[in-house]
């Protein structure tokens, strides 16, 4: 997934245009001129040039759209798009991340690209398990084109496990034994961080499929608190509760100190995507391993996606045009510059994952063989209420031994069920 010298901030806000939805999609004074794309994107890493080298590169091989793009801050962003779709100045297409699409989808916000993706010469090269991330709960009907994605791995401290005598885990149950192995509060060392703050909910679903939970059935219907996620989330808390395999601070923990703990040698196991590899070899060097997700003993192997991927506004007026544009994205040379670029993840056609360096670098093997079974948060209202705040809140009374886990998943579903 890697890895370039990127140009500066600066030098790619000089060259990106920002415009408004009024106009997308037509030709102006129906002259014979290319229909106008307004895209709208957040950026993870806005000193990387490859989105407005893309468009510059579409435009120039197109006679009949031309993009322009609008950045916009991912923490205004869905705000910003839900505003601007009210009020008739929405983008003829946009980023988005899979999650999303239960706001916006059943506001009539997005157009069913469906019967485009059937007519695409590329649907065929896709990632299958990959299409689900832009699909509503129990519908067939796709809203949004898969683009870019990571999956939830287990990285680990080789030199600690070599001293305690584990192997890496391959089962929940070898997980936790290794968890208590690997914990030494005089040392200071500790097996696992749980990550109960920000970003939390993201490692803790990814525990959950493995071990045999969902959060939606085949119908769409909640099921989170099932016996299985029941006793999955059991699992997860006993790392804290049975086990105090956890550091300090863990149960209240985001992201940041989770990595340093990790990189630092407090804490021996890690769960997080790809996107902490450089970093993390860097750190550990040939001490960094990583495996999948443990499983529940008997389950088949399951982790979280997380998809970024390309909408296309209902309001367009030439949604052809907005769809040549994601579809040329989602094909395979651009598909390449994006995936190795600093701003870009991991690849969702198999064309290019079968290519270097995904084909020849193991981690990243693993990562990719992850997404043909994995899963992503279901497109539900709740999930991003669920994100921002109330996963941390129940996660963290759980911890604290104030409500059982059964209680904590049923406020979670009663959650994602009303809204």
């Amino acid at each position: 997934m890697r890895r370039r010298t990127t140009a500066t901030a600066a030098a790619l806000a000089a060259t990106v245009a920002l415009v408004t939805a009024c106009g997308d999609g037509a030709a102006p004074d129906g002259a014979d001129r290319p229909a106008e794309v307004g895209y709208w994107l957040w950026q993870d890493d806005a000193t990387d040039p490859v989105w407005q080298e893309l468009v510059s590169r579409f435009n120039a091989e197109q006679d009949d759209v031309r993009v322009s793009l609008t950045t916009v801050p991912l923490e205004q962003y869905q705000d910003r798009l839900l505003t601007a779709a009210a009020s008739g100045t929405a983008p003829c297409a946009a980023r988005s991340k899979d999650w999303w699409l239960g706001q916006l989808a059943p506001q009539g916000v997005l157009a069913d690209l469906t019967s485009r993706v059937e007519a695409w010469d590329g649907a065929a090269d896709v990632i299958d398990g990959l299409w689900d991330t832009g699909r509503l709960p129990g519908g067939d009907a796709v809203y949004m084109l898969p683009h870019q994605y990571v999956t939830i791995w287990l990285y680990y401290n080789a030199a600690h496990l070599a001293e305690a005598g584990v192997e890496p885990p391959r089962t929940q149950q070898e997980f936790l034994d290794a968890a208590g192995a690997l914990t030494d509060h005089d040392a200071g060392r500790y097996g696992f961080d749980v990550r109960g703050g920000a970003g939390g909910q993201d490692q803790w679903i990814a525990w959950m499929f493995a071990g045999g939970a969902e959060v939606v059935d085949a119908d769409g219907a909640v099921v989170i608190d099932s016996p299985a996620a029941v006793a999955a989330n059991e699992r997860y808390l006993s790392v804290v509760t049975e086990l105090d395999a956890a550091p300090p601070g863990s149960s209240t923990a985001a992201f940041a100190q989770v990595q340093t703990n990790f990189a630092a040698g407090t804490t021996s196991m890690m769960m997080h995507h790809p996107g902490s590899l450089d970093a993390m070899r860097e750190s550990l060097g040939d001490d960094l391993g990583v495996v999948a997700v443990p499983v529940a003993d008997g389950a088949d192997p399951a982790t979280l996606t997380s998809m970024s991927g390309n909408v296309v506004l209902d309001s367009c007026p030439d949604q052809e045009a907005a769809f040549t544009w994601i579809s040329w994205l989602a094909s395979q040379e651009p598909m390449h510059q994006m995936s190795t670029s600093g701003e870009g993840q991991l690849p969702v056609l198999e064309s290019v994952a079968s290519a270097e360096p995904f084909s020849t670098d193991p981690d990243l093997g693993l990562a990719i063989d992850a997404a043909r079974t994995a899963r992503s948060w279901p497109a539900l209202p709740g999930v991003a209420r669920l994100a921002a705040t109330e996963f941390q809140t129940q996660v963290q009374i759980a911890m604290q031994g104030q409500q059982s886990g059964v209680e904590m998943l049923g406020r979670l579903a009663d959650l994602l069920r009303e809204d």
